[in-house]
């Protein structure tokens, strides 16, 4: 490992266990995720943290690959956290998609449109949901592993409980 990948390791873990929330390196960590040649098309982090209700309904924290407004990311995050994310469909970054499985920390669910062959996954990570969407030849077969992997390695980064655990 790089000199520098664990003085940012260190930088975010001290932020986060002040608890701020660390912008660039999410940003930085979408930005994996998503790319020519990646699994996931688009991905967006978003706050959930329930002691500030201002912050979630108003912040994009990192967005990359989608374009998210704040009144779908509001809808959202609200739905989430009244566990009613299934109930509804979901609209993200122009689509709307229906919620199919629902875990205890996630989420997943397919483009209701029949011109476009997408899913979206969305996981609760400690004060933040990473939201990812997906688009063919991509299966969610692949891109659910993919997208819990890259969340597990970037909650290690930040030294907070992977989702499920």
């Amino acid at each position: 490992i790089p000199l520098w990948r664990g003085a940012r390791e260190e930088r975010v873990a001290r932020d986060a266990q002040r608890g701020e929330l660390c912008v660039e390196e999410l940003g930085a960590d979408v930005g994996i995720l998503v790319g020519q040649g990646r699994t996931i098309f688009g991905a967006a982090v978003l706050p959930i943290a329930p002691d500030q209700p201002t912050l979630r309904k108003s912040a994009i924290l990192a967005q990359k690959g989608i374009s998210m407004r704040v009144p779908e990311v509001t809808a959202l995050v609200e739905a989430v956290m009244a566990g009613r994310v299934h109930q509804d469909y979901v609209q993200a970054a122009g689509h709307q998609y229906l919620i199919t499985t629902v875990n205890e920390s996630s989420f997943y669910g397919r483009c209701t449109s029949t011109a476009t062959a997408a899913g979206i996954i969305l996981l609760k990570m400690g004060p933040f949901l990473v939201l990812a969407v997906y688009t063919e030849p991509t299966c969610a077969t692949e891109a659910i592993p993919y997208v819990h992997r890259s969340v597990d390695d970037l909650a290690a980064a930040m030294s907070m409980q992977p989702p499920g655990v």
